[in-house]
């Protein structure tokens, strides 16, 4: 049964069976363990204009697994510092609070992808993708003067993270699509449209609420594929959306289709980039993909 979409943050359901698989979705998201309560509080605090580095590095403090793994990060070989970090305060004051929540989320997050591989799709091509499509939102933002680089970073990174729920909790649909996509030679949207009531990015728009995530990466992750949906978020839904595209064009891991989509008209003009940039962010994405993949110690 298909259901006629829409543009809100809630379905309109349609009939019981529409109510029930709704419901089911927010059972399995609200069974879904939340963020580490160190990364919330530090993208709150970030945004406190009153926050001192010290304070940041107290909470991060209490946390010794965040701990580690953030200054085990900030020593790789990607940042190449020439002595070793071994304090929070110091690794905040280097980098800046953007960087330090964007590390924290981006760790968190890449714990919920994984590395099975079910009916020849692997997931960690979707994280691939996603790492692809966060470059490529930074360095989209970089060109058009976006004041939040480390924020369109991991709205990039969770664009699709609603894919891998559905993979997780909803599998013989996740797989029905991936077939659909591959029998049909369509996008993995197209497919999961034709097939389901619902859509990865609705699932992804509720983890992300789930999580307590700023507003701005709710409504990107949802409106990822029609940006003017977005509000007053729509550019930031934009550059993810080229990004998006700009992944695939690169042949970055997968979304879980072989097809590339059609660039919104509209995406376009709200960015409001030269199109003679695109060949340089092209060949920006192809040097520091491996670089960030090199950071988190992802096999390529």
């Amino acid at each position: 049964m298909t259901m006629p979409w829409h543009t809100g943050t809630e379905p309109k359901v349609q009939s019981s069976e529409s109510q029930l698989i709704y419901e089911e979705i927010i059972r399995q998201i609200n069974d879904l363990p939340t963020l580490p309560e160190v990364v919330l509080r530090v993208a709150e605090m970030v945004n406190n204009p009153r926050t001192s580095a010290k304070d940041l590095g107290k909470v991060i403090a209490h946390d010794q697994v965040q701990t580690a793994r953030l200054l085990k990060l900030v020593n790789s070989s990607y940042y190449g510092f020439p002595q070793e970090i071994s304090k929070i305060t110091t690794a905040i004051v280097i980098l800046g609070f953007n960087s330090i929540k964007q590390l924290l989320l981006s760790s968190a997050v890449f714990e919920m992808f994984g590395h099975e591989k079910i009916d020849g799709f692997q997931r960690i091509d979707l994280l691939r993708h996603a790492i692809g499509t966060a470059i490529a939102s930074r360095i989209i933002g970089r060109y058009v003067g976006h004041p939040e680089l480390e924020e369109l970073f991991v709205a990039g990174l969770l664009h699709d993270i609603g894919k891998v729920v559905m993979d997780r909790y909803f599998h013989e649909e996740f797989v029905a699509v991936l077939e659909r996509s591959a029998d049909e030679n369509i996008t993995f949207h197209t497919a999961e449209r034709d097939l389901l009531e619902y859509d990865h990015t609705l699932v992804g728009q509720m983890l992300a609420s789930h999580w307590r995530l700023p507003d701005k990466l709710v409504k990107t992750i949802e409106n990822h594929h029609p940006p003017a949906s977005a509000g007053r978020y729509s550019r930031e839904a934009a550059i993810v959306h080229l990004a998006d595209i700009l992944a695939r064009a690169k042949q970055i891991g997968s979304g879980g289709d072989n097809v590339m989509p059609e660039l919104d008209p509209w995406s376009w003009e709200i960015i409001a980039l030269n199109p003679q940039k695109l060949e340089p962010i092209l060949q920006q994405l192809e040097e520091e993909y491996p670089q960030v993949v090199s950071l988190f110690e992802l096999e390529e």
